[in-house]
């Protein structure tokens, strides 16, 4: 049985206390080592975690008999994990319902990230994701950090602080809700996070620019299998493309590291596609007492729900009443990051700077649209960022003093 990190007791415990007001979990006899919470008005258990796994395994029993007259629903089983079927003359009986498709890198397929890379991209694109990674490192003083299997507990607070603030504002500029900012779900990640990491059955990656986090990735580990689960990365770098970075970085360490599957879990997202080398598809299995008629109908009823539930999200219209009820209801509401227009205007040599003007801090909130301007500068005009000096200049603009000269930054009115 592989080593599931949503069947540990730290995972079990943790979203009991968060969810299910700590209440103990239902163990069996005939499916193991997952165990369960009786659902509210459904007549039937289904796995701790609900829809919070990314991946469960287990293995039947087949002697036991404790099914006896009941239902158990186990969420989010990939195809490529292998699980134990009932026999076709026993009385325990399996559905199966197809829910979502995800994609992987079968890492243990390749002898290195170099050899992955010559497989899945054309040499132009294994250029242009060196040369972010190469202009990063000339601005900033860049570490690349893989917390796995120890992580104290001021460097945790430093990075899931920084991880909260980028998907606030990533989400803020989108001006999209963001469910993992909900109090009580960010509450379960940071009490879990920290657990986990530290037995080491998850990670947290870390992209530290100039001793700042700006790309997190918070992820499960099963034996020899890394599942991507949370990640954001800060969009004042977005000329960087710090997300294909973090996944470059990441396989690195995989390959380093025993990982046989990469799991960008499910979901249809380009970035997913254009990284992974297979797919998979994820199932819900309903297990039940086929002897007992209300068994045999509360598994027919749930088969019929999400198979609905499928259909209805396929047609896009989850999305919609989702945004819709965020409109009507609020959810997370962040403090809006609107970033303006900037551009950057190279000043002549003979400039010469005005005493007494106020420097200032360009890390401050007040200045996110301005220093993305200068970052997309630095992109193609390497240069330490650390030994620039920003001031305020006349009206709204900035100036920026570099190793050969002054920059100014203006509201691009184009």
């Amino acid at each position: 049985m592989i080593n599931n990190p949503f069947s540990s007791q730290t995972f079990q415990d943790v979203w009991l206390k968060h969810f299910n007001t700590n209440n103990p979990g239902k163990t069996t006899e005939v499916i193991k080592p997952i165990s369960f919470y009786k659902h509210a008005v459904v007549p039937c258990y289904i796995n701790l975690g609900n829809k919070l796994t990314n991946g469960l395994t287990y293995d039947l029993n087949l002697k036991a008999t404790d099914y006896k007259s009941q239902v158990f629903l186990v969420r989010d089983i990939p195809s490529y994990q292998e699980t134990t079927a009932p026999e076709a003359s026993a009385a325990l009986r399996l559905k199966k319902v197809f829910q979502y498709e995800g994609y992987i890198t079968r890492v243990g397929n390749y002898e290195s990230l170099d050899a992955y890379l010559n497989t899945i991209y054309k040499s132009n694109t294994r250029s242009k994701l060196r040369r972010n990674v190469t202009r990063l490192e000339a601005n900033f003083t860049v570490d690349y950090i893989m917390y796995h299997g120890e992580i104290s507990k001021t460097e945790f607070d430093l990075v899931f602080d920084s991880f909260y603030k980028l998907f606030e504002k990533r989400y803020s500029n989108k001006g999209e809700p963001c469910g993992e900012l909900e109090p009580t779900l960010w509450a379960f990640y940071t009490e879990l996070a920290f657990k986990m990491v530290n037995e080491g059955i998850a990670s947290l990656f870390v992209i530290y620019c100039d001793g700042k986090p700006i790309g997190i990735t918070f992820s499960y580990h099963f034996d020899s299998i890394l599942v991507e689960a949370l990640t954001v990365f800060d969009i004042d770098l977005y000329r960087y493309n710090i997300g294909h970075t973090t996944i470059m970085k990441m396989l690195d360490w995989s390959f380093n590291n025993g990982i046989e599957i990469f799991d960008y879990t499910q979901g249809d997202f380009d970035y997913k596609k254009r990284w992974s080398d297979d797919r998979y598809q994820t199932y819900y299995h309903i297990l039940y007492d086929s002897n007992s008629l209300k068994s045999r109908l509360t598994a027919s009823f749930l088969e019929k729900y999400f198979n609905f539930k499928r259909e209805f999200r396929d047609r896009k219209y989850s999305t919609k009443v989702h945004n819709l009820k965020h409109q009507l209801l609020g959810g997370n509401k962040n403090k809006a990051v609107l970033l303006e227009t900037y551009k950057i205007e190279v000043l002549p040599d003979a400039f010469t700077m005005e005493p007494r003007i106020a420097q200032i801090d360009l890390d401050a909130e007040l200045y996110v649209s301005q220093r993305k301007a200068l970052y997309d500068y630095l992109y193609m005009n390497p240069e330490p960022a650390k030994d620039l000096t920003v001031y305020q200049y006349e009206n709204d603009s900035l100036l920026v003093k570099t190793k050969n000269g002054f920059l100014k930054i203006v509201r691009d009115e184009a």
